[in-house]
């Protein structure tokens, strides 16, 4: 069985895990801005018809995580 951290997730479930709305870590993935203190994991790739849907590594998703909880604790 491989490493929950090489997986890949899609937006909705990498917004859920960093506990932040999908638009709120869209725009700050667009815009490359920090999301609450913290930069956003960088997507690995795009998924859809019009190639819309980013999807990220989770080992990236579960750092920011980290990272977005330790700054909400300061």
């Amino acid at each position: 069985m491989s490493d929950f951290r090489n997986t890949r997730l899609g937006v909705t479930n990498a917004a859920r895990l960093m506990d932040v709305r999908v638009t709120e870590l869209k725009q700050a993935v667009r815009t490359e801005q920090p999301l609450h203190g913290v930069m956003p994991p960088r997507p690995i790739g795009h998924l859809g018809k019009s190639a819309t849907e980013m999807y990220f590594n989770a080992g990236d998703v579960m750092d920011a995580a980290e990272a977005i909880k330790a700054a909400r604790r300061r």
